[in-house]
């Protein structure tokens, strides 16, 4: 025992991806292998390998705390990271394993899979460039490879999963150039190490990190390059659009809050100019998110332009925080709710949505009328993942503070401006959350509501995150009364907030 216990510090913060390797290792000898047991033993074995990777990534960061060298950083954040990763993969476990488990390249996709969790885990606890780089340039590649054997049966899609997959392929691309850039211009290969720098000023560093604000741009596909990923997601297969959604998105946003603080130092530091335009960008990421969920009828595109809106939100996180309405503890606390926003609704209503497409043969919105009527239950947990997205009003939050003064010109013309750009978000986005609720609970005018029919374990997934969703809401709720819950004098609130 004190054995296995030495070796568990030895490892750490290892210890989750050495679990998964295993799980590859062992899925190996099954890679070619059709029988309808073993899958099922196999899906088995890479959800224990998922579910003991989420703990032991827990127990590396209770057993030692902080973990740093020249190649990695492994603190509070990267633990939190690392979980949502590894949730989000167990997750999408589930959609490949409802809509993959019949098909001969089975096993072979569960292997690809953990091994895209273990480059996504290599992501975030990278500091260094090189190793950021090659787990990123990795991740990308085995993502398109999963996504193409995925929709191996798909009519006429391999020319849109090219297209999709040329804007991460340039993101590569700029990301080695960028990289590049900052070695070559401090002779660092950690961004803290530039933070705390003289080169910080430095032109060229200015000009890198323009280049890899560029390639997360067009990581994410945000207004207006998002014609491949609508393209590709109106044709991919169930498996693949929860692929995307749920785990190169994800990847994406860490990346991208890796980046955070170097931003931030430029946006305190440089004029208006700067963070003008980056109010701009994404006030219109935001309306272009929204208007494009209203302009369609098919509940792909507009689950795509939803999910775009919300990642347009991380943008609008560090639009805020340039003009001082929030701090960098804010912005941060923002960013992770967003990121609890973006799990727990898009992946239980995405079950539904997905189950009515498998039921009806049919992409539109139309199939969900009256859904609420027939699937009482179904429609209760929607309404309430639904109605979670209200949460975004918490952005009004930093603004109050405003309305207590007499003049509230004092608020300033910039902040007035993004407010009132926010508000009319919120509006499209309240819209849409409208035009969804009529559709659910609308009388049909057919039969099409009655061909729906959800397995059984479909209920207990989604109450699950309806379970989550209004537990928070009501810690929330507790947590702005002024009211805390204490356990064994532990607070609850405290911990959660």
């Amino acid at each position: 025992m004190d054995f296995l216990f030495k070796l568990s510090e030895k490892v750490n913060p290892f210890q989750s991806i050495i679990v998964l390797s295993i799980a590859i290792l062992i899925l190996s000898f099954f890679a070619v292998s059709k029988n309808k047991a073993i899958k099922k033993y196999l899906i088995a074995l890479a959800s224990v390998s998922l579910l003991i990777a989420f703990l032991l990534n827990i127990h590396s960061y209770v057993l030692s705390g902080n973990f740093s060298n020249f190649l990695i950083f492994f603190g509070n954040v990267q633990m939190l990271e690392i979980g949502i990763i590894i949730f989000s993969a167990m997750n999408v476990l589930f959609f490949i394993s409802v809509y993959r488990e019949t098909e001969d390249s089975f096993v072979k996709e569960l292997i690809l899979f953990i091994f895209l969790v273990i480059c996504a885990e290599f992501i975030i606890i990278s500091k260094n460039f090189l190793l950021m780089f090659t787990a990123l340039s990795i991740f990308i590649l085995t993502i398109f490879q999963l996504v193409s054997i995925v929709n191996s049966n798909v009519d006429k899609i391999v020319m849109h999963v090219l297209r999709f997959f040329l804007r991460p392929t340039l993101t590569v691309i700029f990301f080695f150039f960028g990289f590049s850039l900052l070695y070559g211009a401090t002779d660092f290969k950690d961004f803290n190490q530039i933070l705390e720098s003289e080169y910080i000023s430095n032109p060229i560093v200015v000009l890198s990190l323009i280049i890899l604000g560029i390639a997360l741009y067009l990581y994410f596909f945000l207004f207006p390059l998002q014609g491949p990923y609508m393209k590709m997601i109106k044709r991919n297969s169930l498996a693949a659009n929860a692929v995307i959604w749920f785990f190169y998105f994800p990847v994406g946003i860490f990346l991208f809050l890796k980046l955070g603080s170097l931003y931030g130092y430029f946006i305190e530091k440089n004029s208006v100019y700067l963070y003008s335009i980056l109010i701009i960008v994404t006030c219109g990421c935001m309306l272009a998110g929204n208007i494009g969920a209203i302009s369609t009828k098919s509940l792909r595109r507009i689950t795509s332009f939803l999910f775009l809106f919300f990642i347009s939100t991380f943008l609008f996180n560090i639009s805020i925080y340039s003009t001082g309405i929030i701090s960098v503890y804010s912005m941060n606390l923002f960013n992770f709710i967003n990121i609890f926003l973006i799990l727990f609704s898009f992946m239980p209503l995405y079950s539904i949505f997905s189950s009515v497409e498998k039921n009806t043969g049919e992409d539109n919105i139309r199939n969900i009328r009256g859904l609420g009527r027939n699937n009482i239950y179904a429609g209760v947990n929607m309404a309430v993942m639904l109605l979670s997205w209200l949460g975004l009003i918490y952005y009004l939050e930093p603004f109050m503070k405003f309305f207590n003064r007499t003049d509230f010109l004092n608020m300033g013309a910039i902040n007035i401006v993004i407010l009132i750009v926010f508000v009319i978000c919120f509006i499209f986005l309240f819209i849409n959350i409208l035009r969804i609720f009529i559709s659910i609970f609308r009388r049909a005018t057919g039969e099409t509501s009655n061909k729906v029919l959800f397995p059984k374990f479909l209920y207990v997934y989604i109450t699950f995150f309806s379970i989550v969703i209004i537990i928070t809401s009501v810690m929330i709720l507790l947590r702005k009364l002024g009211v805390d819950i204490a356990f064994m004098n532990f607070s609850v609130t405290e911990f959660i907030f």
